[in-house]
């Protein structure tokens, strides 16, 4: 069986690479995006297509079950915040090998964001990357949750909150409102929230690595928080150590789960990772110019943290190599969208099935005893 998937992954992934991927960059990025959005929201829709859909790129293993914060995950590889704005594909993420989607980010008030309809995303081949510059555009948290309040979801769903990107004046307890709201309109749905601090792309900045605004976000969201429900904070790429260290004493001190390692990659501070002129003047990346930054920082946390904190992994997967460098450095669960636009939509089947394979060959029975298994604590 094994051999007939792999198969089956390597036809599916030749005709990607080689008819369908070439035919979809006809296409300006932003056009293409909500083409294949509308692809998944219809064989998302019916029953006979969410089956088929699942004959071709579906592979489960119960050595990938693992249970975090208390939310079961059939497999660790989702789908990253970013790619599913509104919240509209969720009926297709099981079909395609997806263990969970977060979704979003979601703002508090309707988020046009940023100018230029058309001009907001950018490929970057030869550095296997994704320029961004979208602004968090979104429906809001208010139309979003009560199209998705009644919904039955398949697999775990994370809600990515973010701060409304309207405005370059900054006013922290209208900022801590705006999450504030969105945190309570999805209260009752979804297993977990991310926090998302650290857009790059927003006129306001990034104002939450300030100690001092962090600590009165997460005070008042802990207040506000269904019990029981995991919290996690999505933190920016390019931060010093100290800002990073500062970060995590908050998440602690204030009952945050865990954290999701990490937002995109601005150009000016990762030129090393720059292997073509970059396409637009604004943005930021992800895919392989994340890989790297993405791992280290999972290691340092892993670490800092002595294992206390949940690590979601994001950046640079494109195979199961990278997928269980971040696993053994320290990640529970990992996101992906970049490997997905790049490798096609097998490539999450192709990863789960050879996770499977590098367990097998460290001698690990499940995928949780793989975490942190490259990067072991520092003993007391």
């Amino acid at each position: 069986m094994d051999f007939l998937i792999s198969l089956r992954s390597r036809l599916l992934g030749f005709g990607y690479r080689w008819l369908a991927k070439p035919l979809i960059f006809l296409w300006p990025p932003e056009i293409a995006h909500d083409k294949m959005k509308a692809v998944g929201k219809f064989l998302g829709n019916y029953a006979w297509s969410r089956f088929f859909t699942r004959l071709l790129f579906h592979y489960q293993n119960k050595k990938l079950n693992i249970e975090v914060d208390g939310v079961h995950y059939n497999n660790p590889v989702g789908l990253s915040a970013g790619f599913d704005k509104d919240g509209e594909l969720t009926r297709i993420y099981p079909a395609i090998s997806f263990g969970f989607a977060e979704l979003g980010s979601f703002t508090g008030e309707i988020c046009p964001g940023n100018p230029g309809v058309g001009r907001r995303l950018f490929r970057m081949p030869k550095s296997k990357s994704i320029l961004v510059w979208y602004g968090l555009n979104n429906q809001g948290a208010e139309k979003i949750s009560e199209r998705l309040k009644d919904q039955t979801f398949e697999l775990p769903i994370g809600i990515s909150a973010a701060k409304t990107n309207i405005s370059s004046e900054f006013d922290l307890e209208e900022a801590i409102e705006d999450y504030v709201k969105t945190v309570v309109l999805f209260e009752e749905i979804g297993d977990y929230y991310t926090i998302n601090i650290s857009c790059p792309n927003t006129q306001e900045g990034e104002p939450f690595v300030d100690q001092g605004n962090l600590e009165a976000l997460l005070e008042k969201l802990s207040e506000v928080r269904p019990a029981g429900k995991p919290m996690y904070v999505k933190l920016a790429a390019d931060l010093e150590v100290s800002e990073i260290n500062t970060i995590l004493d908050a998440c602690l001190k204030f009952g945050i789960e865990g954290v999701v390692l990490n937002n995109l990659a601005k150009p000016e501070f990762n030129k090393e990772y720059v292997k073509e002129e970059l396409p637009f003047h604004k943005g930021a990346m992800s895919g392989l110019p994340l890989q790297r930054i993405s791992t280290d920082m999972i290691r340092h946390v892993y670490r800092y943290t002595e294992g206390k904190l949940t690590i979601i992994g994001v950046g640079g997967i494109f195979n199961a190599q990278d997928a269980y460098e971040k696993i053994t450095s320290g990640a529970s669960l990992l996101e992906m969208i970049t490997g997905m636009i790049y490798e096609g939509p097998q490539v999450m089947g192709e990863i789960n099935q050879g996770l499977v394979k590098l367990l097998e060959k460290d001698g690990f029975s499940t995928i949780e005893e793989a975490i942190g298994s490259r990067n072991p604590l520092p003993k007391k």
